[in-house]
């Protein structure tokens, strides 16, 4: 399937009617044709094109093992997805060497990456890295929740853009490496109850940037200073200990953070700046303003 040319703005509204697989569709990105982006009609068939990444990549516990459909039975992935060339380079090389059964929709996977360069055969069959990214959402995120899939998108765009380009890393590991300590150790919490591996710095620093990035900078304050915190106390009274002394009430009765809120939204700003400057985006718009 070759991918239709588009941008994230378009795909989140592509009809779905239009697609030329009921299952999903493929994208590539007009600005960064090396980004593919695939929309999915279900979490179930995403799960059928990433999940086994998701735990070879990513997840604390498993990341360099090649899950069965059995053991993965009743794990979570994730509902929105990212990988770089070389992630996806090592996972499906893995995959050859020991002639691990795959889904149908990763076989398909393995050929779209292929035909577009992300991935590549060398001269001894061995699957290599090509160039560029590719991110994952599904239309089944609307109907959880009409503000997930623009949040999704932000989120995965900004992460296949951290892949391709040195000086968007490099900002963001330089913000990492100056962020306050406290607001750290909250956020750490958060990727921590995620399943998130926390001794990968560099996956660290992208998750950094990635939920920095994924809603505008007046959405930040909610998101670090409300939803976030709050989040921690539901999974365990524990994570009390890393959440800043300071609280207060919303006008609702909610508990909020002031001194989260203030950093997360100072930091979304130097974010937002930045890919205004690179690309003419902004926190939580992965695209330019018509």
């Amino acid at each position: 399937m070759e991918p239709l040319t588009s941008n994230p703005r378009e795909v989140l509204n592509y009809p779905v009617e239009r697609w030329r697989d009921s299952r999903y569709e493929v994208f590539s990105w007009d600005d960064f044709p090396e980004i593919l982006i695939f929309d999915t009609s279900t979490y179930a068939v995403q799960d059928d094109l990433f999940k086994r990444l998701a735990f070879f990549v990513e997840k604390a516990g498993y990341q360099g093992r090649l899950m069965t459909d059995a053991q993965l039975v009743g794990l979570h992935g994730w509902n929105a997805h990212d990988y770089s060339a070389d992630s996806l380079a090592n996972f499906f090389d893995a995959v050859r060497r020991t002639n691990f059964p795959i889904t149908r929709e990763e076989r398909e996977l393995l050929n779209i990456l292929l035909g577009a360069g992300i991935l590549r055969r060398n001269s001894f069959s061995e699957i290599v890295p090509g160039r560029g990214a590719v991110i994952s959402l599904s239309r089944e995120s609307d109907r959880v929740n009409r503000t997930l899939r623009p949040r999704f998108m932000a989120h995965e765009a900004f992460h296949a853009l951290f892949f391709i380009d040195d000086d968007f890393r490099n900002f963001c590991r330089q913000r990492w490496d100056m962020f306050p300590d406290f607001a750290r150790s909250v956020l750490l919490a958060y990727f921590e109850i995620q399943a998130y591996d926390l001794d990968d710095e560099f996956l660290m620093v992208k998750e950094f940037k990635g939920h920095i990035l994924q809603q505008s900078v007046a959405g930040a304050s909610w998101f670090f200073g409300e939803f976030l915190p709050n989040r921690l106390l539901s999974e365990s009274p524990r994570f009390r200990a890393v959440l800043p002394a300071r609280e207060e009430l919303t006008r609702e009765g909610g508990r909020f953070w002031p001194d989260l809120a203030r950093v997360f939204t100072a930091e979304a700003e130097a974010f937002s700046n930045y890919v205004n400057r690179r690309w003419g985006f902004a926190a939580g718009r992965p695209w330019r303003q018509l």
